[in-house]
């Protein structure tokens, strides 16, 4: 049976509009319950609420993590019976898509209404005297359709690859440890975690040494330990942001797990199918939408106005035809079938699938490859700092107590000397473990502190020893994004001592204020200024009755004794400059949106050409009590004038986290207005950095986002286009993945994207302007009685149209970005002065080459000896066909030459290689064609006699002229004069694409911009008193929004 599945969806422009879709409903033989799939989503019937609801169990109900901590109910699972009952509910674990076949893909290409229209045209040749064309006419449908096929297929198996679900799972039902099959796996199952791929959300329970690789998910490019759940958070509930350090999801890669007996490493199930982390990563990829262009909507009206002019051509070619009506409405036909070209809805596929495999060469891997039209279209770049623009590691510069913060924070001395108290700080407060070979696993900076102490060693998880002595772990807390600390509990013989390391603001706000040195404050900013990255460090002495399990992060980070600052020097990846500078100059506005103090990132964007070194730079630096935003200079930290008021000449912005969630919260407007102006958006959390990202989509601007994963995923997806710095080949966690973890990859994803674009609207105006050229000859051959021979109809419409189209997006990308983007509007005056520019001067020089033809005194009109003018055979021996041939074939050739002009998109017009041997070959075919009289000629039935006159497609028999001259041999003056015509044809075309749409008219679009922005300017700000925001935002680009 069938469902009917409705979705509504919201448009700002329509309104509520309704979507239908059917989906199969089935019956699950284990259960017997109703469900159906949509969108790799499982919908069961619920016979209590009598409807299909989502088939998702929620483990957290009715249940605490310590429940779940419970030693019975761990070693217990859950029954056979209440397994198989899930089962029935959440559906197997897998997300079901089927597996891509290339039939499969072909089948459903040629199954698009296009097509239909397609077969039709082939029809109409078949039955006549052009079966031959029929056979030429499927080839060159079938390869477009194969070749989108193919890419379509490729795309669809590599997405496919990252879904597949293979192999058994140990888990625990009636009380014992037992192999099932992954798919059979359900929510609430404890499970034996063993190293290997996981294919399910998990929480653990029970562990020793946990590693995890999650550079898949999350691009993190370094191993992440895992701990158990924290019993100290028994009463509450689980929940995957809280306890992010004791969840597994599905997708991570588990490296080591403890050894010891079967149940040392256990854990609980919490989501399968599609509704685990990668389930809804994948989920996002299937419905993702692509941007919409100006072209998705002017299509329409292009098809529009071809279907008139296929009206009108018609009805002009059934008047001309004075045959008998079949003939007439074949021929029409034939005439409408070349205005709207067969190739032309595979030039964006082709373009795309072939940057694609060229990023790939790259190693750059793309899951998403409608996203690489985008990346032509990127106006703004956000990048993160520490692993981006900078380098991974951390170096260790120097650990200053409370009474040295006043000495220089790099040691001049080459020697590492820390106060001990320091050392046990850096040894103990960390969430290191080592992995079997013993290397540290951890954050960078916690592992280039720990190794600044050289006494210092990593037994085990429990325990760590300094020197001599052995400091055993009580208590540790992970990094927290929000409350900007990390802490632990140790105890160091018979005292129990808390540190707490962090941002000095965070420090800060902990300590008791008198242990914190009255130059803190002006310490940190000049570090950071400086580009210094600082963390500082507190202890206490713990004193708490409860079990140090039970204790809970707010118990121990407060009251606070200020200890030190540990200082660290972040090095720029030396490739950083010249990428940024390459931005700048292709006109993509760069931004760093950093967790660090927003002054380390000034330094960062200036040294690196974000921020110009003669910039001077205010600092939205904090929110105050009553809602005021205070801004300050960041050279010295004196007040500013509200920049919402006016921002001083030679002057950018920068703002914490903070200061944008709360612009963004009581005045949107003046956030992205404010946002154009700003470089650096300091102390982000996860969250603010979406929300930075999502704002400048939201308004328009085509954005790019590039970190290395972690805390950057949710602004990698947020983005138009995410490249993460990873060497997760099959990750989801953006689509455009740099293998070699290069910012280079930025600068080549937009000129692949550029290139693209720029390649797919020249196939698209050559596929218009073959379409347009041929339908003209159809008219004129109309108007004359006349057509072309059989091997003149094979070129034309089936060799010249293939290998032109097809070898016109190889043209490689740019080597430097362009200061403009590329056109993404049809109907632009870019593409239309291109297209009808090139389309003028072809039809000017057919009209020269015919009136030159009837000047000549021995040419006389219609010279065959037939009266069967439906006999295609015999309407292709005279001089007007031989003309037009010669003239307009050789358009098909040099418009295509004029068209591999990349402007500043693409490489040189001679480094597309293949496009310039077909165009050698084919100028070398028809320039002989034209100049000899012989055998070669008479193939066209061109320059011939009946000494030549074989025909190659119907016979190998030589057969005479249908006319009375018994030959179509043009004088050689004649010739000559032909040669030069299409020899400047082929120059005038380049010209007019060279010089006129490709200098000339940006030159135009330029002065008409500036104009307009002039005039414009002077309502920049607006007064005072109206207390609104007085900085415009900048608009989107006109031609994608």
């Amino acid at each position: 049976m069938d469902f009917i599945y409705s979705m509504k969806s919201e448009n700002a422009d329509t309104g509520l509009r309704y979507k239908t879709e059917y989906c199969k409903v089935r019956i699950d033989e284990k259960t017997g319950s109703r469900y159906f799939y949509f969108r790799m989503r499982r919908y069961f019937y619920d016979e209590t609420e009598n409807k299909f609801v989502p088939g998702r169990l929620d483990v957290t109900e009715d249940s605490t993590i310590g429940n779940w901590l419970d030693k019975d109910r761990m070693h217990q699972g859950l029954s056979s019976q209440e397994a198989t009952r899930r089962l029935g509910v959440v559906g197997p674990n897998v997300l079901d898509l089927k597996k891509p076949t290339i039939l499969g893909s072909i089948v459903r290409e040629f199954s698009k209404p296009f097509y239909l229209y397609q077969n039709f045209m082939v029809w109409t040749w078949a039955p006549y005297w052009y079966y031959y064309m029929a056979i030429v006419q499927t080839v060159v449908r079938v390869t477009g359709g194969m070749v989108v096929a193919i890419f379509q297929y490729m795309g669809d198996m590599n997405l496919y690859q990252l879904m597949v679900v293979d192999g058994m799972a140990e888990v625990i039902r009636d009380g014992e440890l037992m192999s099932v099959d992954q798919t059979d796996v359900v929510p609430g199952d404890i499970v034996r975690v063993t190293p290997g791929l996981s294919y399910f959300d998990m929480a653990i329970l029970k562990s020793e040494r946990l590693l995890v690789d999650e550079s898949a998910l999350t691009g993190e490019v370094h191993p992440v330990a895992k701990i158990p759940l924290d019993p100290a958070n028994s009463g509450q509930v689980y929940n995957t942001k809280m306890c992010k350090s004791s969840t597994i999801s599905a997708g991570t890669t588990v490296l080591e797990c403890g050894g010891g007996d079967e149940y040392n490493v256990l854990a609980i199930v919490t989501q399968t199918g599609s509704f685990t982390s990668k389930g809804e990563l994948l989920s996002d990829v299937l419905s993702y939408e692509r941007h919409q262009f100006k072209f998705d909507t002017e299509v329409k009206l292009v098809l529009f106005i071809l279907l008139v002019e296929m009206a009108i051509l018609v009805s002009v070619v059934l008047h001309f035809i004075e045959d008998h009506w079949v003939y007439a409405w074949f021929y029409a036909v034939f005439v409408a079938g070349t205005c709207l070209p067969p190739l032309l809805p595979t030039v964006f596929v082709v373009s795309v699938g072939i940057s694609c495999k060229r990023l790939q060469a790259q190693r750059i891997t793309c899951t998403d490859s409608t996203g690489i039209l985008v990346a032509g279209k990127v106006k703004k770049a956000f990048f993160d700092k520490t692993g981006t623009l900078t380098e991974q590691g951390l170096s260790f510069v120097s650990a200053r107590t409370s009474n040295d913060l006043g000495k220089s924070a790099t040691n001049t001395s080459g020697e590492v000397d820390i106060d001990p108290i320091l050392q046990l700080g850096l040894s103990v407060c960390h969430t290191l473990t080592s992995n079997a070979s013993g290397d540290l696993i951890g954050p960078a900076v916690d592992r280039m502190g720990f190794s600044a102490v050289r006494s210092a060693r990593l037994v085990n998880e429990h325990s760590v020893m300094l020197g001599d002595d052995t400091i055993k772990y009580l208590k540790r807390f992970e990094f927290d994004h929000h409350s900007m600390t990390q802490s632990v509990i140790v105890q160091r013989g018979e005292e129990k001592i808390v540190f707490v390391k962090g941002s000095p603001e965070a420090i800060s706000k902990l300590c008791v204020p008198s242990s914190i040195p009255s130059d803190f404050a002006d310490h940190a900013r000049y570090c950071a200024r400086n580009g210094i990255y600082q963390l500082a460090i507190a202890r206490s002495t713990y004193t708490g009755s409860e079990e140090t399990h039970e204790v809970q992060r707010s118990d121990i980070e407060n009251d606070l004794t200020f200890t030190g600052c540990i200082n660290f020097q972040n090095t720029m990846k030396h490739e950083t400059p010249s990428v940024i500078s390459e931005l700048r100059e292709g006109n993509v506005e760069s931004a760093i949106v950093t967790g660090d103090n927003v002054l380390t990132g000034i330094y960062i964007a200036k040294k690196s050409g974000i921020i110009a070194p003669n910039k001077n730079v205010i600092i939205g630096i904090s929110v105050s009590d009553d809602e005021v935003i205070q801004w300050v200079h960041a050279s010295d930290d004196s007040d500013a004038g509200d920049p919402l008021v006016s921002i001083p000449e030679n002057t950018v912005l920068a703002m914490t986290g903070e200061v944008w969630n709360h612009l963004l919260r009581y005045d949107p407007k003046s956030a992205i207005a404010l946002g154009n102006h700003t470089f650096v958006y300091g102390r982000c959390t996860p969250n603010d950095k979406v929300s930075v990202v999502s704002t400048f989509v939201q308004y328009g601007d085509i954005t790019l986002m590039c970190g290395d994963g972690g805390n950057d995923c949710g602004a990698l997806k947020a983005a138009h286009v995410g490249i993460a710095l990873s060497d997760a080949e099959a990750s989801v966690v953006a689509p455009f993945t740099s293998l070699d973890k290069n910012i280079t990859s930025v600068t080549e994803v937009l000129k692949e994207g550029r290139c693209a674009l720029a390649s797919a609207f020249a196939s698209y105006k050559y596929m218009l302007m073959y379409g347009q050229v041929e339908s003209i000859n159809q008219v004129v051959n109309a108007y004359f009685s006349i057509t072309f021979s059989e091997w003149c109809w094979v070129f034309m419409d089936g060799i010249w149209p293939i290998t032109m189209a097809f070898s016109l997006p190889l043209s490689k990308a740019a080597k430097t970005l362009s200061p403009k983007r590329p056109t993404a509007s049809i109907l632009g005056p870019h593409t239309l002065s291109s297209a009808c520019g090139v389309l003028s001067i072809n039809f000017l020089f057919l009209v020269i080459a015919l009136a030159l033809l009837w000047k000549q005194d021995w040419f006389q009109c219609r010279m065959w000896g037939s009266n069967d003018v439906s006999n295609v055979t015999v309407l292709g021996d005279n001089y007007e066909t031989s003309v037009i041939f010669l003239v307009t074939g050789y358009q098909y050739i040099s418009s295509a030459a004029a068209f591999n002009f990349g402007y500043t998109y693409r490489a040189g017009w001679f480094k597309n290689y293949v496009f310039v041997f077909f165009f050698s070959v084919w100028t070398a075919f028809q320039f002989t064609a034209t100049m000899s009289a012989n055998k070669f000629s008479c193939i066209w039935r061109a320059n011939c006699d009946n000494d030549n006159a074989v025909r190659f497609v119907t016979s190998t028999e030589p057969e005479a002229l249908y006319n009375d001259f018994n030959t179509t041999v043009m004088p050689t003056s004649f010739r000559g004069t032909l040669l030069g015509l299409m020899i400047a044809n082929l120059i005038l075309n380049c010209a007019w694409e060279y010089l006129v749409v490709n200098r000339m008219l940006p030159k135009v679009n330029d002065e008409i911009a500036g104009i307009k922005s002039s005039q414009h300017a002077s309502g920049e700000y607006v007064d005072t008193a109206t207390n609104a925001y007085l900085i415009k935002p900048i608009p989107a680009d006109s031609e994608v929004a």
